[in-house]
């Protein structure tokens, strides 16, 4: 394997890939997504970790140079690949998920964090099993903290006069519909993923960049469950979710929760630019040229709504 970066667009990724299913203890070609925020110092061993559960390939994606001998560690784990994004560590997490999914090879991608972990026992076939009963866009695992105490791993949307009110709930079922993957944890279909666009670039709130994510996928007759059984676990404190609106919720909001669906399409109706304009806290000239614009974006994808928020909300838990 060559430790030499090789240099696609604007990022560039040091290790080669392996031959699909090389080595791999999986049918399906599992790509694992390591996304970095502990301290480097504990990446080698954490990758070796992952490593020895068998994915077919391990892109790690790091935020800034490594603190550790990347050359060495592509070196004695085939398959390791270590993405360096070559943007600023100010990269919000759904473009380095973004960008895995566009240089992964696996048909799946598992997206995780340094500072979680997969109980293995019984690993190589639970999560085969665990896509083979959910053909879903993504697969959300039930989430549990340092104590292996259960997280609430289901959303729920519900809206109040055009607000966005979500529930977090534990899993009851063996699959449970679910409006977004907590902290971008999920089994995505690699494929399906990018068909969405991926994550928003320009949401830099995390929270509503998969609120915007999940709800737009939704919209586009796609579904996301959490499936019991799939397990994943925070070696650290599980982060907090910043549920304000910010700057990034009246591009949200014009997006997924104004839009209505009228027969075969979606439209963004001329009369939903006042709430915007009362919601955005921009000037009034501001606020037209940004509704113009989104008004544009449902426009050019007006087909692929195959519902919208309301009759989401109303209609959710029903088959």
């Amino acid at each position: 394997m060559s430790g030499t970066p090789s240099t696609s667009s604007s990022y560039s990724v040091l290790g080669g890939r392996r031959g699909a299913g090389s080595g791999a203890k999986f049918d399906l070609r599992i790509s694992l997504v390591v996304l970095t925020r502990a301290p480097s110092v504990f990446r080698p061993a954490v990758l070796g970790e992952f490593h020895s559960l068998g994915f077919d390939e391990v892109l790690c994606v790091e935020t800034s140079r490594p603190r550790y001998d990347a050359v060495a560690l592509v070196r004695s784990l085939p398959g390791l690949r270590i993405v360096d994004p070559g943007i600023s560590t100010a990269a919000n997490p759904g473009m380095l998920v973004n960008l895995a999914a566009r240089e992964a090879s696996g048909e799946k991608i598992l997206v995780l964090w340094d500072d979680q972990s997969l109980p293995e026992a019984g690993l190589w076939t639970r999560i085969p099993r665990i896509w083979g009963d959910h053909r879903a866009l993504a697969v959300v695992p039930e989430l549990r903290d340092r104590s292996g105490r259960d997280l609430p791993s289901v959303r729920i949307p519900g809206l109040e006069q055009d607000r966005l009110k979500i529930l977090s709930l534990g899993a009851e079922q063996d699959s449970v519909d679910t409006l977004f993957p907590p902290d971008y944890t999920a089994l995505y279909d690699r494929a399906r993923f990018l068909r969405t666009g991926g994550f928003d670039p320009e949401l830099s709130n995390p929270f509503w960049q998969r609120v915007d994510w999940g709800l737009r996928s939704l919209l586009w007759g796609e579904s996301l469950v959490v499936a019991r059984g799939f397990k994943v676990d925070y070696r650290s404190e599980a982060p907090l979710e910043d549920q304000t609106p910010d700057a990034s919720y009246p591009r949200f909001f014009l997006r997924n929760l104004a839009v209505r669906h009228a027969g075969d399409h979606g439209v963004l109706p001329v009369s939903r630019f006042w709430a915007h304009a009362r919601r955005s806290g921009l000037g009034l000239t501001e606020a037209l040229a940004s509704f113009r614009r989104e008004r544009g974006w449902v426009k050019t994808h007006r087909y692929r709504f195959k519902t919208d928020a309301r009759l989401l909300a109303e209609l959710w838990g029903n088959p």
